[in-house]
């Protein structure tokens, strides 16, 4: 399928490498109850991860590290029969269940090693496997990854047909804490968690927990030891601590005589004559040292305070698990402490020196959400890292809501004649009028100004020493009675046109219901030539594409079911949200910037806000990066315009 099924631009291997969680998220110890207690809730399959392709009948099953694996469970080849829809993508987990019906990687072990067909065939008889099918990516020409998991299930229950070979994997409504001493009765591997709102990740989260009722890692083989028995005493194992590889002990029972025979003869393949660790390890046996690229899942009671397992066993070979994923902890989002404690309605704060009373901390800003100021602090103080570089030395037009978002909110360009002497202020001359202005500083003025209200910072487009030269151009796509598809549909059509032109741009909700495009320039340009550019963008799109845009700046005027682009948006004194900051909308959203892969059928700016929005940003850093290091000229792009017009 590597010919005509690229749905995603890439093939199999390279997309399932892209795309899947590299450690199925994060293993969670202790506190489960609380954890998953909001969350859809399965149980864990204990077997071999594997992407599913589906194209006109035929099946691709490719594992986390892009290896095919259609070969080795011939007898999955049916799924597409039950399936309907001619181009699907699957994720799924492979398992063989034991007498008892519970999964047991014990069983499909043989089956993940064995290549030869006639063995491969006996396997398929004498142990035959099920695909337990999670999740669908791709329907029909859809990318689904950015649909909410719960909408994604939907669609899957509806054209998925069970069959022996491949099952639904349950969503339970029973709480977490009960589902996971159930698998614990069961004899079960554990329970994974899953928030409903989220969305498909290459990355770990928290919106995918995994919950385990026994401690199992996968870990690298570095080598094994001589011993009484054939073949091999231990084996010596590794993990990464970061990018170094170190050691976490050895493994020397769980095995039985012919997983040991095929095991050493696969590492004989793999020695190497120097110690994987340097100075090697602390053990009398004989050490015979290999390449870290055979990978294993082992069983074992805790930790020592040396870092070693304590009380391991062997349960099998891992296939489909790239060595670099087995690391010393499972990565995990950083635990942020909250500036303001549950607890009073008022502190006094002190921030980079200086200190202010912060009041009404339980005041509800967010009705129907039932966040309150404190949260809305919290969040600022969160992303005051990513904020302030896009926020510094602008210019700010205050638009605050005291009360809240249910009442009305005013804005405020001039600065109160109350603010403390540290707040950094300049003398604007705007409409010939001059007034001192809020400026864009530091975190002390971000929580200062959340502080009073201050939901959405509202900054130029230019930055003080430069104000009549803005550092980009804005490219704003609002829908005019249409649904946020055409603006997705819209934003992909521009992106194509600046890239046409030699340009870059970095797409950003809008928070509301519209979307952003910021194409970094060098800032030597006046507005009116960044708005003479935008609007040239705007013709040629609408041009290319007239049931699809609408450029009229009157209101009565503009079609409805199409896209406003309004390119007038570039000019001396205007204001947009900037990344990152929460907006006065229900929901609590927040204006958040995107991968382009990510602007695709079933975008939503509700998805990204306030009880999410942090987690995010820790995942992927900050996309907007480039608005601010990367400024363009736009003479070499105008000269490629004229080029193509003139073909």
């Amino acid at each position: 399928m590597d010919g005509p099924f690229s749905p995603f631009g890439c093939s199999e291997r390279r997309y399932a490498a892209a795309i899947l969680p590299q450690i199925s998220d994060r293993d969670t110890r202790g506190g489960s109850a609380r954890v998953i207690s909001s969350l859809s809730v399965e149980i864990k399959w204990d077997g071999v991860r594997a992407i599913a392709y589906v194209n006109d009948g035929g099946l691709r099953l490719v594992s986390r590290n892009g290896l095919n694996q259609d070969r080795q469970y011939p007898e999955l080849s049916v799924l597409p029969h039950f399936l309907r829809g001619r181009q699907v993508v699957l994720d799924g987990e492979i398992a063989a269940l034991d007498e008892k019906g519970r999964p047991s990687f014990e069983r499909i072990q043989p089956r993940i090693m064995e290549t030869d067909p006639n063995a491969v065939a006996q396997l398929a008889r004498s142990r035959p496997v099920i695909y337990f099918v999670f999740d669908l990516l791709y329907l029909d020409g859809y990318d689904l990854r950015r649909v909410a998991l719960a909408e994604r299930r939907k669609i899957l229950e509806s054209i998925f047909n069970e069959t022996n070979v491949a099952r639904l994997s349950r969503q339970f409504a029973a709480g977490g804490a009960q589902l996971l001493e159930a698998a614990r009765q069961q004899g079960l591997e554990g329970i994974v968690a899953k928030r409903a709102s989220s969305l498909y990740l290459g990355t770990r989260s928290r919106d995918w927990v995994k919950i385990k009722v026994v401690t199992e890692q996968d870990f690298v083989i570095c080598g094994y030891t001589e011993g009484e028995r054939d073949f091999f005493g231990a084996l010596v194992l590794g993990a990464y601590d970061k990018d170094r590889l170190v050691w976490t002990g050895n493994v020397g029972t769980g095995f039985d005589r012919k997983a040991m025979e095929r095991i050493r003869r696969r590492l004989d393949l793999l020695r190497v004559p120097d110690a994987i660790f340097p100075g090697g390890i602390n053990v009398p046996q004989i050490v015979h040292w290999t390449r870290p690229e055979t990978v294993c899942t082992v069983r074992f009671v805790n930790w020592t305070s040396e870092k070693r397992l304590r009380a391991p066993v062997f349960v099998g070979i891992r296939e489909d698990v790239p060595p670099r994923d087995c690391r010393l902890e499972p990565d995990a989002p950083p635990e942020r402490a909250p500036l303001l404690a549950a607890g009073p309605d008022q502190v006094r704060i002190s921030i980079e020196g200086h200190a202010f009373q912060i009041r009404n901390l339980n005041k509800v800003f967010y009705p129907a959400e039932g966040y309150t100021k404190r949260d809305v602090l919290n969040y600022y103080d969160g992303v005051a890292p990513l904020l302030i570089p896009h926020w510094r030395d602008r210019p700010l037009s205050l638009r605050r809501y005291p009360d809240g978002i249910s009442k009305e909110g005013f804005f405020q360009k001039r600065a109160a004649e109350g603010f403390p002497d540290w707040m950094r202020t300049e003398l604007i001359k705007e409409d010939g009028e001059p007034r001192h202005q809020v400026i864009g500083a530091g975190r002390a003025e971000l929580i200062y100004l959340a502080n009073l209200g201050c939901i959405d910072q509202n900054p130029w487009m230019s930055r003080v020493g430069s104000l009549e030269n803005p550092d980009f151009v804005l490219i704003d796509l609002d829908p005019y009675e249409c649904g946020y598809d055409k603006i997705v549909e819209a934003a992909q059509l521009v992106r194509r046109k600046i890239e046409l032109l030699g340009l870059e741009g970095y797409p950003k909700t809008t928070g509301g219901d519209g979307l952003h495009i910021y194409i970094p320039v060098e800032p030597v340009y006046s507005y009116e030539q960044t708005r003479s550019f935008a609007e040239i963008l705007a013709r040629l799109a609408a041009a290319e594409r007239p049931d699809l845009f609408t450029t009229p700046r009157a209101v009565a005027r503009r079609e409805p079911g199409k896209v406003y682009f309004d390119y007038l948006q570039n000019g001396r004194g205007k204001t947009i949200s900037a990344p990152y900051v929460l907006r006065a909308y229900p929901g609590a959203p927040v204006a958040t910037p995107l991968e382009w892969r990510e602007v695709a059928p079933g975008l939503r700016p509700g998805q990204f806000h306030i009880g999410n929005a942090l987690n995010r940003f820790d995942r992927v850093g900050d996309l907007f990066a480039g608005v601010l290091a990367r400024p363009q000229r736009l003479e070499p792009a105008l000269e490629r315009l004229a080029r193509v017009m003139g073909q």
